[in-house]
């Protein structure tokens, strides 16, 4: 695992592809400065934790739910920084969002499936 000076980007290979080459590269940070922070180039897939807005006792970063306006430009950020022509992004959410994520999601993806575990 490789890791550079700025400790933005994690990069794994997978050791036990004998053909090429699979490897991975992690960014991990706020999605809100994902255009500042993140080159144009093929990303391939995005996974998002949103905020729920639950309010636990111990939660981080959970205060407010992300709102649809907020989804919606992450995903449209997300868009305009791939260059890959296919990608997928998934996004971690409570059931009271389920709408606001599907909306946003199909506001600039061509297809979305709603998964609740």
């Amino acid at each position: 695992m490789d890791q550079d000076t700025t400790g933005l980007l994690k990069s794994f290979s997978h050791p036990s592809d004998n053909l090429h080459a699979l490897s991975y590269r992690i960014y991990c940070g706020d999605v809100s400065e994902m255009q500042r922070l993140l080159p144009r180039k093929d990303y391939s897939l995005m996974i998002a934790d949103i905020p729920y807005g639950f309010r636990l006792a111990g939660s981080i970063n959970d205060e407010e739910p992300y709102k649809y306006n907020q989804l919606e430009k992450m995903i449209k950020d997300f868009a305009s920084l791939t260059t890959t022509p296919l990608w997928r992004i998934t996004i971690f959410h409570s059931r009271d969002q389920s709408y606001l994520v599907s909306k946003a999601l199909m506001s600039t993806c061509h297809a979305v499936e709603g998964l609740t575990w």
